[in-house]
């Protein structure tokens, strides 16, 4: 069971990863709409706001040890996150490095915490509005993804990315229901883990090879790999379990997945690649991975 100092750590690391990576939905979901469908693009707005909110409180709750986890670990951003937001500015009318810069700004104000009642009542709080949060997310790409397979709609982005952001803002929203329950990461919730980040990867893989352009065989090879391998991995932790050996196998996997996504970005900031998606949609998967290699490591820990 978690106490009061773990259920506080676990929320925050979970709401400053996954409301980042609804931020980083909503963005990417703006960026893709015609302008003729302005109010898909301002509840995107809208709901990115209040991802934005979350990520703020939890900064500031967020201590100078657990702060050093969240920039070391790269699970809100990456060595590659201003680059690719400023290549995004330069594309589209939107500000990015302002609301980094804020972020940044909040995290300097921190300093330590009393996990006494009243903070505890605050942490629930935040827990209750990451749950509706979830499910407003969620609502609104299912809306989407109906409406782009009946031709009501269109957007650049293909109608299964949106279950891909579904999926992934699931786990945020088990991941809560875990905490307010005060379950630590058990071997069942580890399992599940591992097969929601497989899923999740080799989805990314799917769509680096479905954005790309097409005249890089050699991407579309590596990338045909991944989602093979990620898949091979998804089918032995649902037969055997995570394991020592599977685990590391994992980990060697992932971090060889990682430096692939990182040359990718790369050379879209050397203007050598060209996807059909704003490129932020590549930081984004590089956050997963960190996140993914992140929790392999606490299983590790945890297993010990």
């Amino acid at each position: 069971m978690l106490d009061n100092k773990q259920i506080f750590q676990q929320s925050l690391v979970n709401h400053i990863y996954f409301a980042g990576s609804i931020r980083s939905f909503c963005t990417t979901i703006g960026l893709t709409f015609f302008k003729n469908n302005q109010a898909y693009i301002d509840r995107a707005i809208a709901i990115g706001r209040r991802a934005t909110e979350i990520i703020n409180q939890a900064l500031l709750y967020t201590d100078k040890s657990l702060a050093n986890e969240v920039l070391k670990n790269e699970v809100l951003y990456t060595e590659y996150t201003s680059s690719i937001n400023k290549l995004t500015e330069e594309l589209f009318d939107i500000d990015l490095e302002g609301r980094i810069s804020e972020d940044k700004k909040i995290l300097e104000t921190r300093n330590n915490i009393n996990y006494d009642n009243t903070v505890m009542l605050q942490i629930d709080e935040l827990n209750n509005q990451g749950l509706a949060l979830v499910n407003d997310f969620k609502s609104f790409v299912s809306e989407i993804k109906n409406k782009l397979n009946s031709e009501d709609l269109f957007s650049y982005l293909y109608p299964d990315f949106f279950n891909y952001m579904y999926e992934e803002i699931s786990v945020y929203g088990r991941d809560i229901d875990r905490i307010i329950s005060k379950e630590d990461y058990t071997t069942f919730y580890l399992n599940e883990y591992a097969y929601y980040f497989n899923e999740l990867l080799r989805k990314s893989s799917e769509y680096i090879r479905g954005f790309l352009d097409t005249s890089h065989q050699d991407v579309f090879d590596m990338a045909t790999y991944y989602i093979g391998s990620f898949a091979n991995l998804t089918e032995r932790y649902l037969k055997t379990g995570n394991n020592d050996t599977l685990s590391d196998e994992t980990k060697r996997l992932v971090i060889n997945y990682k430096s692939f996504v990182t040359s990718l970005i790369e050379k879209i900031l050397r203007s050598e690649l060209y996807f059909i998606t704003p490129a932020i949609v590549l930081d984004n998967f590089l956050t997963n991975i960190n996140a993914y290699l992140f929790i392999i490591d606490y299983a590790k820990v945890l297993s010990n």
